[in-house]
C-alpha cells in the first residue's frame, strides 16, 4: 500500500472501526423476518440474537474478537405463511434462505466497506489535512481493515456453534420452546381449517338441540360470544371467525390476553380479526400491553375498553383492563395497584346512574367485590372453564380460546379451545337478561368436542 505515514495511517484505522462500530448496522428482511444487524468489539467472537423483550441466544462462533448482533425487528406473518404454503419442502425452504442469506451478506459486506472507506478517509484528514493522496490511502486502509476482519470471521465461523447456545431471559426456555414452534406451526394451520369446519357443524347440531329444547327468540334478543386467552394462537381467530359467520353473533366480548407479551412482532398475529365484520370488544389482559392496545385500535370493528362503561346495542358493559396491561410487565406485584384497580372498578359502579348488565375484566379479583350487586361477571386468566351462580350472580370464565398457545403444546393435559355463546332477552321492564349459554369446547381431532346448554331463571 502507498505510504500513508504511521500517525495518519493509525488515525484511519481507528475511525474507520469507529464508523463500522457505530454506523455500519443496517435493518435487512429474509423471507417476511425484519432483523437489524450490527457488530461491536468483544473480548469474544460472538453471535447474538436478540427477540425483544422475551430474551437473547448467544453463542461463541467465530475467533475474531467481534459480537455481530441481530435483532428482530418485525415478522410479516402473511408473507412467511405464504412463502411456506409456495414451498412446503423443507429443502426448498432452506434453498430460499440460503439464497436469501448470501444476497443479504453481500449487501451487508457491501456497506460495511463502504462505511470502513468512509471512516478511513475522514481519519486520514484529521491528521493530513484535506490532501486527496492521504485521504484516498486512508479510505483503502479502512477497506484492507474491514477486508480483513470479514475474511477472518467468515474462515473461522463455526455453525454448529449456533446449535448449542445459551438463552437468556425468557428464552431460558427455547430448546423446548423451538422445538414446539416448529411443530405448533404446521398444527395451527392445521387445526385453523379444522376447526372453521367443525364450527359449521357446530351450527347445524344447535339447530338440532333447539328443536329440543327451544330458547325463547324474541325480536330483540341478543347473541353475544364471550372468548378469552387466545395467546397468539391463530387457529382460534380462524374459529372465531367461522363461529360468528355460522352463529347470528351481536357482539364478541374477548377478556384479554390475546397475546404473550404484548411486541410488536405478536401484533402480526392480529391480522385473523381484520376480516371479521361483528363488534369485537377488548378488554386488555396481563399478557398485553399498551402496543398490543394500540394495534388492536387499529381495527374498526374493535373496541378496546379500558375502563368505564359502554352500551352496545342496548347491553351495558362495565370493564376495566388488567394493570399490567400498561407496561410490558406480565405480572403486577404491587398489591396497592390492584387494590386501586378494584377501587376504580367499584367507582364505576357506583356512579352509574343505569347498573351495567355486564362486567368484563380479564382476572376475577379485579371485580370479586361485586359479586351479589351485578347480574353477570365475565373474566379469564386462569384457562379454566367455569360457569357457575354466586349470591346472584353468574360467573363465567371462558378458559382459553388459543388453548393456552404454545404453552397448551407443553400440557400434561390436553387445554381446550373454549368458548360460551350468551343468550340475551328482554325483560318485562325492557332489560336485557341472560336466559342461556351455549359452551363450545373443541380438543383435537382424535378426542372432538363437547357442548353443553345451561339454562337460567329470569
Amino acid at each position: 500500500m502507498p505510504k500513508l505515514g504511521i500517525k495518519p495511517l493509525i488515525m484511519a484505522l481507528f475511525v474507520s472501526m469507529l464508523f463500522m462500530v457505530v454506523m455500519g448496522g443496517m435493518t435487512l428482511s429474509i423471507l417476511g423476518i425484519e432483523f437489524r444487524v450490527s457488530f461491536a468489539l468483544s473480548e469474544q467472537g460472538v453471535t447474538e440474537i436478540i427477540i425483544p423483550p422475551v430474551g437473547s441466544i448467544t453463542a461463541k462462533t467465530h475467533l475474531t474478537p467481534i459480537k455481530i448482533q441481530l435483532i428482530l425487528q418485525n415478522i410479516n406473518i402473511e408473507m412467511l405463511q405464504s412463502l411456506i404454503e409456495e414451498a412446503p419442502l423443507s429443502s426448498e425452504l432452506a434453498q430460499d434462505i440460503k439464497r436469501e442469506l448470501q444476497d443479504i451478506a453481500l449487501v451487508f459486506m457491501l456497506h460495511l466497506f463502504l462505511i470502513a472507506a468512509a471512516g478511513g478517509m475522514i481519519g486520514a484528514i484529521l491528521i493530513s489535512g484535506k490532501r486527496m493522496k492521504p485521504a484516498i490511502y486512508g479510505a483503502i486502509a479502512g477497506v484492507l481493515l474491514c477486508l480483513l476482519l470479514v475474511v477472518t470471521t467468515q474462515t473461522s465461523y463455526q455453525t454448529e456453534k449456533l446449535r448449542t447456545p445459551e438463552y437468556h431471559g425468557a428464552l431460558k426456555a427455547a430448546p423446548w420452546a423451538i422445538d414446539m414452534a416448529e411443530k405448533a406451526f404446521q398444527k395451527f394451520n392445521l387445526l385453523g381449517e379444522q376447526m372453521q369446519i367443525i364450527a359449521t357443524n357446530l351450527y347445524k347440531i344447535f339447530e338440532q338441540i333447539d328443536r329440543a329444547a327451544p330458547l325463547k327468540q324474541e325480536y330483540d334478543s341478543l347473541l353475544v360470544l364471550h372468548v378469552s386467552d387466545i395467546h397468539n394462537n391463530p387457529a382460534a381467530h380462524k374459529f372465531i371467525q367461522q363461529i360468528v359467520n355460522s352463529f347470528p353473533v351481536d357482539i364478541v366480548i374477548d377478556t384479554g390476553d390475546i397475546t404473550d407479551y404484548g411486541t410488536p412482532i405478536e401484533s402480526q398475529l392480529l391480522v385473523g380479526l381484520k376480516d371479521m365484520k361483528t363488534t369485537y370488544l377488548f378488554i386488555p389482559g396481563n399478557h398485553d400491553s399498551p402496543q398490543t392496545i394500540n394495534d388492536l385500535s387499529a381495527y374498526p370493528q374493535v373496541q378496546v375498553l379500558t375502563g368505564g362503561i359502554v352500551d352496545v346495542q342496548g347491553l351495558r358493559i362495565l370493564t376495566i383492563a388488567d394493570p399490567a396491561s400498561s407496561s410490558t410487565a406480565i405480572t403486577i406485584n404491587d398489591q396497592a395497584i390492584i387494590s386501586e384497580t378494584k377501587a376504580q372498578l367499584r367507582v364505576f359502579w357506583e356512579e352509574a346512574l343505569n347498573k351495567p348488565n355486564i362486567i368484563a375484566v380479564h382476572n376475577y379479583i379485579l371485580a370479586e367485590d361485586l359479586v351479589g350487586e351485578v347480574p353477570l361477571i365475565l373474566f379469564g386468566h386462569t384457562h379454566q372453564y367455569t360457569i357457575r351462580e354466586e349470591k346472584g350472580t353468574v360467573l363465567i370464565n371462558a378458559g382459553t380460546t388459543g388453548s393456552a398457545g404454545l404453552r397448551g403444546l407443553q400440557a400434561t393435559k390436553e387445554i381446550p379451545y373454549s368458548v360460551v355463546l350468551l343468550h340475551f332477552r328482554r325483560d318485562e321492564n325492557n332489560e336485557l337478561v341472560l336466559s342461556a349459554t351455549d359452551t363450545i369446547k373443541v380438543y383435537n381431532m382424535e378426542t372432538g368436542f363437547i357442548l353443553e346448554r345451561k339454562l337460567f331463571s329470569s
